[in-house]
């Protein structure tokens, strides 16, 4: 393998100016990073990531923090957008589960003494106050993607919520669905999630729209660490669902996994779905259009890639047009929705 000093009498140039050349910093002109690049291509030499970091004093290494698996469909999705755009800029992108609240907080409480990264992207979480705090005095920028609120971070993406939701309860209501209502999942009692959002603006969008309280069900997520399966948490919202007194007859679910699997929870007891209960969903993810289910599109994707997009000009000192960005979602229409009576 050549060397450093190779690639430099190669290129006539110092070892110095090698290094920046490869490193991207300092003044080398156009032309001599070219002649250096191609040089050091044609004897197959790369500048060691850990000497070019110790040169830098940059670790060319993000944290993405979840609290829950990499292999959901929101979470892997996100993942997969931010490392093109990372490993692309020539970042390394480490993924960290905090599954407890106690784990977050020891994670945050190292963040002001961490030399190991060079910033973060948060994933879904809503911070405290002392945590809001810690971000607000780091010096690497972070980023909240799906982020309830923009307090602490530098910069954030999130999906419109409010609008998503009042994009639901029109649909119902213009099919004339007089009694509707919110499931949530069940989830981990020690966060609180950026989906939990959606209930409370449906129920504002559908205040708005001219429901009272009586024609309003709101069926509350409980603790996942209480069913002993997924197929248990959807039984007990199901039979929550089918017991109340004058149930809806459409309801909006917050995740498209949860709707899917109510879906067949209903037909097993006889009721149909679109005719006895309509059913919206959220994600829009793999399995919606082969379940026909009427849901709300989100591309983690793209939201991945726009956190990362914005974490690495951070880090390069840049500013921001938009440090926050809110994104639409689309009512993606399916078979799972119909005018009521027909």
């Amino acid at each position: 393998m050549a060397s450093l000093k190779e690639v430099a009498e190669q290129a006539g140039v110092s070892e110095s100016t090698v290094s920046r050349a490869l490193r991207g910093t300092g003044r080398v002109s156009a032309k001599t990073r070219a002649h250096v690049q191609e040089v050091a291509n044609r004897l197959h030499f790369t500048l060691s990531r850990s000497a070019s970091s110790l040169a830098s004093g940059k670790t060319m290494r993000v944290t993405m923090v979840f609290t829950d698996t990499l292999n959901t469909w929101f979470n892997a999705a996100a993942l997969e957008g931010a490392y093109e755009v990372l490993s692309e800029a020539g970042y390394d992108l480490v993924p960290m589960i905090v599954r407890t609240q106690a784990n977050m907080q020891r994670f945050f409480e190292r963040l002001p003494g961490n030399r190991n990264l060079d910033g973060m992207i948060v994933v879904s979480i809503m911070l405290d106050n002392t945590q809001v705090g810690i971000l607000e005095d780091l010096t690497i920028p972070s980023v909240g993607l799906d982020a309830r609120a923009i307090g602490g971070y530098s910069a954030t993406v999130r999906v419109d919520d409010a609008d998503s939701m009042h994009q639901a309860v029109q649909l119902l209501h213009s099919l004339g669905h007089e009694r509707i209502g919110f499931v949530e999942m069940p989830d981990n009692p020690d966060f609180l999630f950026s989906a939990k959002l959606r209930s409370g603006a449906f129920m504002d969008a559908a205040r708005q729209m001219g429901y009272d309280e009586n024609d309003l069900a709101l069926f509350e997520g409980r603790d996942s660490s209480k069913f002993r399966s997924f197929q248990d948490a959807v039984s007990e919202t199901a039979n929550r669902i089918i017991s109340r007194p004058n149930r809806p007859t459409a309801i909006c679910v917050e995740t498209d996994d949860f709707a899917i699997a109510l879906i067949y929870a209903m037909r097993r007891v006889g009721i149909r779905v679109p005719e006895d209960l309509a059913i919206i969903g959220f994600d829009d993810n793999d399995r919606s259009s082969m379940a026909e289910l009427t849901t709300l599109h989100q591309d983690p994707v793209m939201m991945g890639r726009m956190a990362a997009e914005k974490v690495v000009a951070l880090m390069h000192g840049e500013t921001l047009h938009e440090p926050h960005s809110m994104l639409r979602t689309s009512l993606i229409m399916r078979a799972t929705t119909r005018r009521l009576g027909q």
